[in-house]
């Protein structure tokens, strides 16, 4: 049983945590990550979520302003 707990704690910090450059696919694209709620203009420069954390999405930088 405390191999299931043990298991169990690693699976998840391992899925916590985050490579140290974060947000690569997004930042390739020109894009940053914003909150889902923000609205890019033009709607062409929404990227959608990407590899933003959640709830957020890639916009082109300096679309929403």
């Amino acid at each position: 049983m405390k191999i299931l707990y043990l298991l169990f704690a690693f699976l998840f910090l391992a899925f916590l945590s985050e490579p140290g450059n974060a947000y690569q696919r997004c930042h390739r694209k020109g894009g940053h990550c914003f909150p889902k709620a923000k609205i890019c203009f033009p709607p062409s420069s929404d990227f959608g979520k990407m590899d933003c954390r959640w709830r957020w999405k890639c916009c082109k930088n300096g679309s929403g302003k």
